[in-house]
């Protein structure tokens, strides 16, 4: 035994500065201080010389220390544990998963465990384990997995040590398509006839299918207005202006690569024997088979487009936001969460163009503290609102109506009224500044007025730089308006020259600083928009006259419109009847004068 002590010390002099990698172990750790080094191999040699038993010791499980633990801990210790093994292959049908991974060469290996994690989860789920060596693959049945999914492998050795792989980052297919630098279609694994028009979809779902065909989701390819100002930018960017606008308008048409421009107008593209898919705009289809994540559009000088769009249109499978869809002979159904957060509604509502900031309702969105962290009010926790019977309205109520239809008739007027009325308040107070009950003649009336906004996006949002957003106050006496700001009919521009004008708005610039109303032509933005939640302070100042006795009243007015008339002017001016402004709040306050 002390020549066997006496070869032991001179192998650890040669190996003393040699440590594991490993920081935490179940074994083989004798004075606990989380690595394996020469003072374990001496407490071990001192456990055998003196027949002392511990379980963390007895390396082979045999119930004793012996000269084996020793041999053992000292190949630990000149054979460090390393991480060799990675996952090589992952291949799901979104019913089964195959995963393959390289085979261990570590000295003292024991067991493969293998996790999974995703980033709406941020769980750490074992899905498998095994103890033998040459254990590389498994296949695992009725596993259901999220838009972006992560796998690793941690391999244990016989003292516990834990090492693991890199994470293998797995998307769920989708088909690829190829853009060349100008936004045309290179090459796609996608053709409209993977796409089911909507129509194939009303049986089943005939509430669904009537709110969809009411919404904007719907008229994005047959609207008039929609057409003209397409034109415009063709006639501008013969090259790249169809598919730019068509990215997101009809994104059937855009990844396909199907030609639109030749159609001139709403008619000639309704009537022309296009693919049905391709004439619904957006259907059921081009929602119900995202599998991935879009990103924002960057636009370039070129205006070239560059929509991200990650669908998986086979297998007859439609993706939601049900955690436990029911079985139906039609289609499979598989649940994604993403389906219930404001990432679905990328890439189409979130514009650059020239680094501009000029479409970006996701980004403002974005922007509120916690929102995207925390899963803040989603878009659509107010777009498509869960109803009684537990669907979610599939009008998509915004504030854009297809202004074909007379307002009276409007199936969605109502809904974008009362959507509106819960976007923002007012109040006659500025920080406890409030306006006074009583006043005289003479004197200058104060008028204090907050803009609270309740919305997760600035106001307005979308296509700001056409919006309008404005205060309308009167003051009346004996049913005479001695004062007004921003009070005209529904088809009247504001006065813009009028000084006591309180806008919230957005303009964007082209290359000379000029204000124009077409987003291929942004190369600079100003904007005055309320933000997500933001309170903005204003005050009017009006001279009482001498002459005045009794009441006046003062009534403010928060107000909304679409289009600004001049954009439908220029553009359909059939449709300026049917444009309207809309209410978000209103206060009043009547004031003494004595």
């Amino acid at each position: 035994m002390k020549q066997l002590f006496f070869i032991l010390t001179i192998l650890l002099f040669f190996i003393s500065i040699t440590l594991c990698d490993c920081n935490s172990f179940n074994k083989g750790d004798l004075n606990n201080d989380s690595s394996i080094d020469i003072i374990d191999v001496m407490l071990m040699v001192d456990y055998s010389i003196n027949d002392f038993y511990s379980e963390i010791s007895d390396l082979n499980e045999d119930q004793i220390v012996n000269i084996f633990d020793i041999i053992m801990i000292i190949e630990r210790i000149i054979y460090p544990f390393e991480q060799d093994v990675s996952i090589s292959m992952i291949d799901f049908d979104f019913s089964s998963i195959l995963i393959n991974w390289n085979k261990s060469d570590n000295y003292g290996f024991k067991s493969y465990n293998l996790y999974y994690s995703n980033f709406i989860d941020d769980q750490n789920l074992l899905l498998y384990s095994t103890e033998n060596r040459n254990d590389t693959s498994i296949v695992l049945n009725n596993i259901i997995l999220n838009e972006q999914n992560y796998f690793w492998l941690i391999i244990d050795d016989f003292t516990g040590c834990e090492l693991a792989s890199e994470q293998y980052n797995y998307e769920l297919p989708f088909k690829s398509y190829n853009l060349d630098n100008e936004g045309n279609i290179l090459s796609t694994e996608l053709s409209a006839d993977d796409f089911k028009p909507a129509t194939d979809c009303m049986n089943c779902h005939e509430d669904h299918y009537n709110e969809w065909f009411s919404s904007m989701h719907s008229y994005t390819s047959r609207s008039s207005l929609f057409f003209s100002y397409k034109n415009d930018v063709n006639n501008d960017h013969p090259i790249v202006g169809e598919n730019f606008c068509m990215q997101c308008h009809n994104p059937v048409s855009f990844l396909t690569g199907e030609n639109t421009a030749v159609f001139q107008n709403v008619d000639e593209f309704l009537n022309s024997d296009l693919n049905q898919s391709i004439k619904d705009g957006i259907g059921c289809d081009v929602c119900h088979s995202v599998t991935g994540l879009s990103q924002t559009v960057h636009a370039g000088d070129n205006l070239a487009a560059t929509a991200q769009y990650k669908l998986y249109p086979l297998g007859n499978i439609k993706f939601g936001s049900i955690q436990n869809p029911q079985p139906n002979e039609y289609h499979a159904s598989y649940y994604l969460p993403t389906y219930s957060s404001s990432q679905m509604c990328l890439p189409c509502h979130d514009l650059v163009v020239r680094d501009v900031e000029a479409e970006i309702t996701f980004t403002e969105w974005n922007r509120v503290p916690g929102f995207s962290m925390f899963g803040g009010v989603s878009c659509q926790n107010c777009h498509m609102p869960e109803k009684d019977n537990g669907y979610h309205d599939h009008r998509f109520i915004g504030v854009d109506i297809d202004l074909n239809i007379p307002i009276n008739e409007n199936p969605l007027y109502e809904s974008v009224q009362g959507l509106l009325s819960t976007s923002a308040e007012i109040e006659f107070d500025v920080l406890n500044d409030t306006i006074p009950s009583i006043i005289s003649p003479g004197e200058i009336l104060e008028i204090p007025l907050t803009i609270e906004s309740k919305t997760a996006h600035s106001i307005p949002s979308g296509t700001s730089f056409n919006r309008q957003v404005w205060i309308e106050l009167v003051i009346n006496h004996n049913d005479q308006i001695i004062f007004q700001s921003g009070k005209v009919l529904p088809n009247q521009q504001l006065d813009l020259n009028d000084s006591n004008l309180i806008q919230f708005k957005t303009e964007i610039l082209d290359v000379n600083g000029n204000i124009v109303n077409n987003v291929t032509k942004t190369h600079d933005i100003n904007s005055t928009a309320l933000l997500a939640y933001q309170s903005r302070y204003v005050y009017y100042d009006f001279i009482i006259p001498e002459e005045l006795i009794g009441n006046i009243n003062i009534t403010a007015r928060l107000l909304f419109r679409s289009f600004d008339p001049d954009f439908i002017m220029e553009h359909h001016p059939e449709f300026i009847d049917n444009l309207s402004v809309y209410e978000i709040d209103s206060i009043s306050r009547s004031i003494i004068i004595q």
